[in-house]
């Protein structure tokens, strides 16, 4: 006879559960909530809280949940209703479950969603090498793996699953955000799916004494199962001669299976910190797994190929979402999904009306207002007093004289604001902070909020009493009490960029973009923070259905999206590529920034008027005058990025090399110089690049940089050379795209191109010996890595409906054009 299907659930009142009495019973599945009712009636003066309803496998009731219970040594409530009420906590009763169901007495048992899975088993095919193997040749680096998901996929979950699906027994990972290395103790220690693992702390965290470390000489805990070492890059120091801590000797000396490098974007920007990598990824590691949310310029950089990255973006939650809802009208389902609410983006031009004061002196390069001017501090205040309290004070307008930066009044009440607010604030500078802290603490408004200084440091004002916040826990107390407290309208979070990686503070609803930002990765890394899930732990109620972007610079917005959907296009391109599902009439660019205009509902609120503008795809592209992914691959083949002038310093020792640039295939070479000026360029450029040093920088800045290189130069001869050597390098790049073009070898990277059998060939398209190729590119005279991407998308797409040998052609004639003028 078939079993019928039951459902375990758990449940208290308010008074039993101050006593620590609660009651665990089974149902027919879906059905707990009528056999509550049932037991309940309609005369018992209290409403049952339900703390947790889990399916029963076949075989599995109740009572052999209540048996194993009172192995464990939990009592049943003696005199009481029936023999299902236990002086237990929902933890006794999880543990008691997972014993019988799971073998095993840790706490958690959820399962992996479809997307968690499905990125194990593409990081798996990729480290096992399941891979054709020019796929494979392919890969700047073979042995490496990256996790780019958005804000709450579960990283770290996921990334002990990958170990597990590789067989890794020794796992290391070293994150740029200690206060994440909770996450990964819990994953490796407390659910099931890792029984036997041992997740095991590099530093013992004060205060905390039961959880695995490293002794005080750096010997590992006692197990027998695979392990998870965890470590900050702040605790992890290595020096030149390849030295450590005392604690952290046994750990660079060891063989490691995996090292898992989580939120890589941010631990990888300085010196030090890309040190310490090269330095641990030199060791005995096998394979290598990043792991960020927004990865863009480590894709750039780093040369990652579509088979070794895994996506999952805010389109991709936003579809399940749509998914899940559709496919559950009546919400009896489980909600994964539906937890997370929308997100909605408002960006606001900023008026003279706003600031009282001539907005001319605030207007930047790109027309945008200047945030960071508007909240440029001085000793006690502000340099701009009177546009900083004009711009406060129209927050909160609610009359006829309200404006469309009033998203504590009227914008807000339109757009649906709860009446108890928390936000976060995000300026440019500490002092900005503390000036602003205090500026809102005397507010006739903003004075009923709590106002908490987020930014890591004390205001040094006695007289300032705001709360300084230098942990999740103090934010989090602060919002309770003045959630009990009526007389509060909410808090105020103002940070630098604590709290905005990494960190997830539940209650914020939204947050004020109050800087002049041009990082995607930093912009989004932030925005997404308001993105989180806010539940009722005993209801399930969703608190948060919606979360709000406020963003007072509309074409820096515009800006920062039209990235992000280039980064995920990028992806989506290679992958298409790959799998050779190109069509005549697909464009991922567009269809990516159409879905994110769509589903992040971008509005734009233009001359303080209160009525927006909804953003296009086409919006975006004709603001910041661009096209569609079609040519972006073209584009980059005549990229400046690809120009690299320090490396001409290196003429004085390598003077032949000269020759060789003026043999690249083009037009007639004029006179341009001599070696030592063009020594001298390089010399100037290296100084610059010391000067304006960025260890993050992306291809666009390098680009941008290069022109302001050339443009600013006051000296037309030095200026005519710096374009001719750039011309020289991009015309290098235009013959290499036409040799790979041409060639019945199917090359996928520039080494590919270097060891071609075809030398005689490769002279007659480029001008130049397949030997002084490989010379410019070992002195780096010409960007390898943007080269390298560049020979491996164009092989993919050559026989796509792209055609990029087109435009290739228009910017040859463009050349020629500009030359002969």
């Amino acid at each position: 006879m078939k079993s019928e299907a039951l459902e375990l659930y758990v449940y208290t009142t308010k008074s039993h559960e101050v006593s620590g009495l609660i009651k665990v019973g089974h149902s027919l599945r879906g059905r707990h909530k009528e056999r509550i009712k049932e037991q309940f009636g309609t005369s018992n003066p209290e409403q049952p809280i339900i703390k947790w309803v889990q399916e029963l496998p076949g075989g599995f009731r109740d009572i052999d949940i209540h048996s194993q219970l009172i192995k464990n040594g939990i009592s049943r409530v003696e005199g009481g209703p029936g023999k299902e009420w236990f002086i237990a906590t929902l933890d006794d009763v999880k543990r008691a479950y997972n014993q019988l169901v799971n073998g095993s007495k840790r706490l958690e048992n959820f399962k992996p969603r479809q997307e968690q899975l499905e990125a194990v088993e593409k990081a798996k095919k990729w480290f096992v090498k399941d891979y054709p193997k020019e796929v494979l040749e392919s890969a700047t680096h073979q042995d490496r793996f990256l996790l780019n998901a958005k804000m709450r996929f579960g990283k770290c979950f996921t990334g002990i699953h990958i170990a597990k699906a590789i067989k890794a027994r020794k796992t290391i990972v070293v994150t740029y955000k200690p206060e994440v290395i909770s996450e990964w103790m819990e994953s490796a220690n407390n659910h099931v799916d890792f029984e036997g693992w041992m997740g095991i702390r590099a530093k013992k965290k004060n205060g905390v004494f039961n959880e695995p470390c490293l002794s005080v000489d750096g010997d590992f805990p006692d197990t027998s199962g695979p392990i998870v070492l965890c470590v900050s890059l702040q605790d992890l120091s290595i020096d030149q001669d390849g030295e450590t801590k005392r604690r952290l000797e046994k750990v660079i000396k060891s063989k490691w299976d995996l090292i898992i490098f989580d939120e890589v974007h941010f631990g990888s920007r300085t010196e030090r910190a890309k040190y310490i990598i090269d330095k641990i990824t030199d060791l005995n590691i096998t394979y290598r797994l990043d792991l960020s949310g927004t990865p863009f310029r480590l894709i750039q950089q780093d040369d990652f190929c579509s088979q070794q990255v895994f996506t999952y973006s805010y389109l991709d939650e936003k579809k399940n979402k749509d998914f899940e809802i559709f496919g559950d009208l009546h919400g009896t389902k489980e909600k994964i999904y539906r937890q997370m609410p929308n997100l909605d983006i408002s960006t606001i031009e900023i008026t003279e009306d706003d600031i009282c004061e001539q907005t001319e002196s605030f207007i930047t390069d790109d027309l945008d207002f200047s945030l960071n001017e508007l909240f440029k501090a001085k000793k006690n205040g502000f340099e701009h007093e009177d546009a900083v309290d004009h711009f406060l004070d129209g927050l909160v307008k609610r009359d006829h004289d309200a404006k469309a930066i009033s998203v504590y009044g009227k914008l807000g009440e339109q757009l649906g604001l709860p009446p108890i607010r928390h936000s976060v604030w995000w300026l440019n500078r500490v002092d900005s902070v503390a000036a602003l802290a205090s500026k809102l603490r005397k507010h006739p408004y903003f004075s009923r909020f709590e106002i908490i200084n987020a930014s890591g440091s004390e205001t040094g004002n006695e007289d300032d009493e705001t709360l300084v916040a230098k942990d999740k826990a103090t934010i989090e107390e602060k919002i309770r009490a003045v959630n009990n407290d009526p007389k509060k309208l909410g808090t105020i979070t103002l940070t630098v960029r604590r709290f905005l990686t990494g960190v997830t503070i539940k209650e914020w609803e939204s947050i004020l973009v109050l800087n002049d930002v041009k990082s995607a990765e930093s912009y989004y890394q932030a925005i997404f923070r308001v993105q989180s899930a806010w539940v009722d732990r005993d209801t399930k109620k969703v608190l948060k259905p919606q979360a709000w972007v406020f963003d007072f610079a509309i074409s820096r917005c515009l800006r920062i999206t039209y990235e992000y959907a280039d980064a995920l296009a990028d992806q989506l391109d290679q992958q298409d590529s790959f799998a050779e599902r190109y069509t005549v009439n697909k464009d991922n660019l567009v269809q990516t920034m159409t879905g994110l205009c769509e589903s992040l509902n971008i509005k734009r609120f233009y001359e303080g008027r209160l009525s927006s503008d909804q953003t296009t795809a086409r919006d975006i592209f004709d603001a910041l005058n661009l096209e569609g992914s079609r040519i972006s691959l073209a584009k980059r083949i005549t990229s400046d990025a690809l120009v690299n002038f320090t490396s001409l310093k290196l003429l004085e020792e390598n003077p032949r090399l000269f020759e060789v640039l003026k043999k690249v295939k083009g037009y007639r070479t004029q006179e341009v110089g001599s070696i030592e000026d063009f020594v001298q360029i390089g010399l100037d450029a290296d100084k610059l690049k010391e000067k304006k040093r960025k260890n993050d920088i992306t291809e666009e800045e390098i680009e941008e940089n290069n022109k302001d290189f050339v443009e600013d130069e006051k000296d037309k001869e030095k200026q005519t050379r710096k374009k001719w050597f750039a011309t020289q390098i991009k015309r290098l790049a235009i013959c290499m795209a036409d040799f790979v073009y041409m060639t019945q070898f199917r090359e996928h990277n520039i080494d590919h191109v270097i060891q071609t059998k075809d030398s005689e060939f490769f002279g007659v398209v480029t001008g130049i010996s397949k030997e002084d190729f490989s010379e410019l590119c070992e002195f780096e005279f010409i960007n390898k890595s943007s080269l390298n991407r560049i020979v491996r998308e164009f092989r993919c797409q050559e026989e796509s409906s792209l055609k990029p040998e087109e435009y290739i052609l228009e910017q040859l004639r463009a050349i020629h054009v500009k030359e002969s003028a």
